[in-house]
């Protein structure tokens, strides 16, 4: 039952190609017969994860494994969070693994990998491969992942600081894609990155500031040798406001941090705020602003 030499070389080159994960079309392509496949399932040499997706018994499952398993049972495309991990824009790996099937397409019953399944079909453009792995493009993938994970936004952000994508691309994939599940958060987003200048992020602050009836502040005062964006004068509190930091170069950077030294060194506390935080958790912002604020009057 066993395979010809020049066949068994190359299934075991595949496997180690393929982290030990392959489809009963693969082995079919290797020149393995149906007979020699059964020969190595019902031996416990080949593992089924899914109809037809076995997992070499001499393979550990790894990550990357679990996608090439759920891309072959579900004839899928990873997006979202795991296809933000394929790209390299995350270090942790997602669970259970998000998969996109076409509409029309009919995936395996059974997944030994626990998988979330949408179905939707994506335009040309908007596919690729990574490490033979079917998957949304880079430009797409910062997308659906910014919307879809917690710390999407900074995901979007490192992506535009590292010049892996262009505001440009992410603008024409979300216009290939704008009917798509999460692209109005996406659009929201982008639409920040794109047009968020300091003017109207002030303006949220102030906006903040009203709704949440907080006074005693003042506008673009200056503090020592610096021009603050807010300031509570008579506790002391300076606010700096941030947008995205991709927007910000390496001597602006230097530049506040000199700006904190000094609010230090003159006794004043620097807080800083971002526009993240400020659309996403005005709450926590409330209490930090006003925990401060609230110690400086009773300090004094």
């Amino acid at each position: 039952m066993g395979a010809t030499p020049s066949t068994a070389v190359r299934t075991a080159q595949f496997l180690a190609d393929h982290d030990g994960v392959i489809t009963t079309a693969q082995a079919r392509e290797l020149g393995l017969t149906d007979d020699q496949i059964r020969y190595k399932t019902s031996e416990g040499l080949w593992i089924p994860h899914a109809r037809s997706v076995f997992l070499s018994a001499e393979h550990h499952m790894t990550p990357i494994g679990s996608l090439r398993v759920a891309t072959a049972a579900h004839h899928g495309v990873v997006d979202r969070t795991s296809a933000a991990w394929l790209h390299g824009l995350t270090r942790d790996v997602s669970s259970p693994v998000t998969l996109s099937v076409p509409r029309s397409g009919h995936g395996s019953a059974y997944c030994a990998v626990e998988t979330t399944v949408r179905r939707r079909s994506f335009p040309a453009e908007d596919l690729t491969r990574v490490r033979g792995v079917p998957t949304t493009g880079l430009a797409l993938t910062v997308l659906a992942a910014s919307s879809a994970m917690k710390d999407g936004i900074a995901m979007m952000d490192r992506a535009l600081q590292k010049k892996v994508v262009t505001l440009g691309e992410l603008r024409a994939a979300l216009n290939r894609n704008s009917g798509a599940y999460g692209m109005a958060q996406a659009r929201e987003i982008l639409t920040s990155a794109e047009d968020l200048s300091e003017s109207e992020l002030e303006r949220k602050f102030v906006r903040f500031l009203q709704r949440r009836r907080i006074s005693g502040w003042k506008q673009q005062e200056w503090v020592g040798d610096r021009r603050m964006d807010f300031v509570w004068p008579a506790e002391q509190v300076a606010v700096s406001l941030h947008g995205w930091a991709f927007h910000r170069s390496h001597d602006r950077w230097e530049r506040d941090q000199e700006t904190t030294n000094m609010l230090i060194g003159l006794r004043w506390l620097p807080l800083i705020f971002t526009w993240k935080r400020l659309t996403y958790s005005p709450d926590d912002v409330f209490r930090e602003l006003t925990t401060a604020i609230d110690q400086r009057q009773i300090a004094a």
